[in-house]
């Protein structure tokens, strides 16, 4: 089957991916937090060997992608997935999934991150799903100063620095350009650092051109006139 373009862009936004042979696809699988329980990875493991090659990868940001799916497939995996509470998705102009450390079990985090990045999940990446934004917009949740999921390279990032209380770091980005973010004054909650989040993300969407990442709309309009919006 030869799909166009549209078909294609289409698929991406939903979290399939085209090969070049335009045959195959990877399945994009949101694992939460990046914790997977073992029904999800008997489930994975039984969808790559029944549709795919018998593998699946990790990603970058703590996902699965599962290679090798055939068009006709697509909706068999979705389903699939669905029944052990899994989704494909992470791609397109929007919010994506928190990529966060294994805070809630390392005995240097000053809070929970695993619930963290659940309540942005829940919030910012479900909850305004069909809020299109200029670009991909990354959260990044780490919960201590030794930033091992790299806070300073998300559009925000959230940094444990007390119990409870985070710093928080804007205009990051590890794409084609790698920007370093700068850090707004003060320390958080993290009620107040989900508000700043739900600030940033109404700002880039009314101030970012289309295209353009946070990064680049910070670096456009000036971090002091973000900062300023930001904090007021």
């Amino acid at each position: 089957m030869e799909l166009t373009d549209a078909q294609r862009k289409s698929l991406k936004g939903q979290g399939y991916l085209a090969y070049k042979d335009g045959l195959h696809f990877s399945c994009r699988v949101i694992i939460p937090a990046g914790a997977m329980k073992a029904q999800e990875a008997r489930k994975i493991t039984d969808i790559c060997e029944k549709y795919g090659k018998g593998y699946f990868s990790l990603t970058q940001r703590l996902n699965v992608e599962i290679p090798w799916i055939q068009y006709q497939d697509l909706e068999h995996v979705k389903r699939e997935l669905m029944e052990v509470g899994l989704s494909i998705g992470g791609t397109g102009m929007r919010a994506r999934p928190a990529h966060t450390c294994k805070g809630s079990v390392c005995q240097m985090s000053f809070f929970d991150t695993e619930a963290v990045a659940k309540l942005i999940d829940e919030r910012f990446y479900k909850g305004q799903y069909d809020a299109s934004l200029p670009n991909k917009f990354r959260i990044v949740v780490s919960g201590c100063r030794n930033g091992c999921s790299k806070p300073y390279l998300g559009c925000i990032g959230l940094q444990g620095r007390k119990p409870n209380q985070v710093a928080i770091v804007i205009g990051g980005s590890s794409g084609k350009e790698l920007v370093i973010g700068k850090e707004l004054s003060g320390l958080y909650s993290i009620s107040e650092a989900l508000d700043i989040v739900e600030k940033v993300m109404s700002y880039y969407r009314e101030n970012g051109m289309p295209g353009e990442r946070f990064a680049q709309t910070v670096e456009r309009i000036g971090f002091e006139t973000v900062r300023s919006f930001l904090t007021r």
